[in-house]
């Protein structure tokens, strides 16, 4: 009992607030989705047919997102804050315990839904019969691009500002709940034939939980790389699945 109150007042406690504030943090976030779109249309218009024309289109605006962010917070005091540095539980074993609630979420998925999906970001790919550039992109995307671009923006410059602005667990709650709809708007769940709760599961409240686990690892770790490491475990998590299902 002892260990889980330390572990939830640590998850509970608030860290100095960052040099930006509320609203620079959402103009970020907006900034990043109008990327999405933009790199999307692109990608859509010069790849026509592909099957990974969406993940080319996310990962260039992701790559464009971590450059734009770190471009942005360059000042030593700015820099410090987005926490890029290690902390908290070696990164192996946050990566190791965001497995097991990626498969526990999954159980509850096929609890909730009755489906077995693949995440709406490889909607497209069927890695069992694609080829080189489909893998590519979706490992390239999954597992290091989304990552970076998503963590940096979320968790180290949104996360500390709404948890200044609205207090440590509601700020980490919202956090959770701006990455959910942030995902449902990038990644439409566009499940053919599929209805009823299934899509709004997958597209909003599964991201929502795994953006709950993400934000509490960088509350307890205090570092943005942690979460990273997180995010990169939902990810492979992800791209299994889609092997074997």
């Amino acid at each position: 009992m002892a260990e889980r109150q330390s572990l939830f007042a640590r998850i509970g406690t608030l860290e100095p607030a960052p040099p930006w504030g509320l609203g620079a943090a959402l103009g970020t976030v907006l900034v990043a989705f109008v990327l999405v779109v933009a790199g999307t249309t692109l990608a859509l218009v010069w790849l026509e047919g592909r099957p990974f024309a969406e993940l080319a289109g996310w990962t260039l605006a992701g790559g464009i997102t971590t450059v734009f962010v770190l471009q942005t917070r360059r000042r030593p005091n700015e820099r410090a804050a987005l926490r890029l540095g290690a902390g908290g539980p070696p990164l192996p074993f946050v990566m190791f315990l965001c497995l097991g609630f990626a498969l526990l979420f999954d159980l509850a998925s096929l609890a909730v839904t009755g489906e077995f999906l693949s995440a709406p970001e490889l909607l497209a790919i069927n890695l069992r019969a694609g080829g080189l550039l489909e893998w590519g992109f979706a490992i390239g995307f999954m597992l290091l691009v989304q990552p970076l671009a998503e963590e940096l923006v979320f968790r180290g410059v949104g996360f500390p500002a709404l948890r200044t602005a609205l207090g440590a667990w509601l700020g980490l709650i919202a956090c959770a709940g701006l990455y959910a709809l942030f995902h449902l708007l990038a990644y439409p769940p566009n499940y053919d034939g599929v209805a009823g709760i299934t899509p709004i599961w997958y597209g909003l409240a599964l991201p929502f939980l795994q953006g709950l686990i993400i934000s509490a690892v960088r509350a307890h770790s205090v570092s943005t790389r942690a979460a990273m490491a997180a995010h990169v475990a939902f990810g492979i998590f992800a791209v299994v699945k889609l092997l074997v299902g």
